[in-house]
């Protein structure tokens, strides 16, 4: 039977039973944790909305005939400097209602994520008929939870062995992530492949409890719309080849190897040069190859408000709403509620 306690494993703390249940539940726990960064990353890329007319497109016609007129129009593009490196700093800050992903007992609490990055992305060049944009970099993401509470809850420590409260900031964490990428490009197709290095570490001595290695593959169709709305179809998946830090005399560190395989739809409506709204949902099948009987499927549905300030400065809202279920009994289900905002910098050299 599933267990309705919050299960989590950054440092030393953990809900479980003994034995194999601590192992396993320990591992799965992780699974949320790397959801979290999957959900903080996904959420600043929807702050790029789809474009709908690249360089050199032909403009639809303003009235019937007009082509056989004047002749096709196409925009105008005005050649700018190259660029090679990329630097970017993000930071959210919101409020969700099931800080530990559990079915019951729900921990609610608000939620900084900052993050900076550093990435030799320079830009596209001509491939075949498309166009090829690479990418490699890094990026450093802190986890802060409960900076505007004192909440505390009760957890197992393995080092003591014994019942204690912590607060919610002992569960603050880091990812660390090395990516490469690249994009090809031919009208409104997008087919991308990368690789991912991740790891998590506490944030009290730097320790690392997770990593995995993850290649992964894209392909997305871009539906041009009216007035520079856009709808954006997309198939996303993924290998994640893990290590994940087990209680003591845990075996099999592989536990939750599993691959990823989603869906994800987006409506890109511009209300003003100011304001872009973007309503979208995600469904994610996950199935665990290493040996535990586990598929899980994520439903997500949410929307956002970005407000481009300048060219490399931006603003957003959204609000997400989670809601998965799982096939083993060592997790659980849960649905989720998200809602805050955002300020986004980049800057291209």
């Amino acid at each position: 039977m599933k267990t309705n306690q919050p299960i989590m494993r950054y440092t030393t703390f953990a809900f479980s039973s003994l034995g194999l249940a601590v192992a396993v539940q320990t591992a799965f726990a992780q699974v949320g944790v790397v959801r979290q960064v999957d959900s903080a990353q996904q959420r600043r890329e929807l702050g790029q909305p789809a474009k709908t007319l690249g360089d050199g497109e032909t403009v639809p016609e303003l009235y019937t005939g007009e082509a056989s007129d004047v002749g096709p129009q196409s925009v105008v593009k005005f050649k700018s400097r190259k660029s090679y490196l990329e630097l970017s700093a993000d930071a959210q800050y919101f409020h969700t209602d099931n800080m530990f992903l559990s079915d019951g007992g729900k921990v609610g609490t608000d939620v900084l994520v900052s993050m900076v990055q550093a990435a030799l992305a320079p830009g596209a060049y001509a491939l075949g008929e498309g166009q090829f944009s690479p990418r490699l970099g890094y990026r450093h993401e802190w986890f802060n939870f409960g900076l505007a509470t004192s909440k505390e809850i009760e957890v197992f420590d393995f080092n003591t062995s014994e019942f204690r409260q912590a607060k919610l900031r002992e569960f603050d964490f880091n990812a660390q992530t090395v990516f490469t990428d690249g994009r090809w490009r031919q009208g409104n197709w997008i087919v991308g492949a990368g690789f991912d290095y991740l790891r998590l570490l506490d944030s009290d001595r730097y320790e690392q409890f997770y990593d995995e290695y993850v290649p992964r593959w894209e392909v997305r169709r871009i539906i041009p719309l009216r007035n520079a709305d856009a709808i954006s179809v997309a198939y996303e998946g993924d290998y994640r080849f893990t290590d994940s830090d087990l209680p003591p005399s845990a075996e099999d560190s592989d536990l939750i190897d599993r691959t990823d395989h989603s869906l994800v739809l987006n409506f890109t409506h511009v209300l003003c040069a100011q304001a872009i709204v973007q309503p979208y949902y995600r469904f994610q099948y996950t199935h665990f190859t290493a040996g535990q009987q586990r598929d899980d499927y994520l439903n997500t549905i949410g929307i956002a408000l970005h407000c481009p300030l300048t060219r490399q400065i931006s603003l957003r809202a959204f609000v997400s709403y989670d809601i998965m279920k799982t096939s083993s009994s060592f997790a659980q289900d849960y649905n989720k509620l998200d809602a805050g905002g955002g300020l986004g910098l980049t800057m291209r050299f």
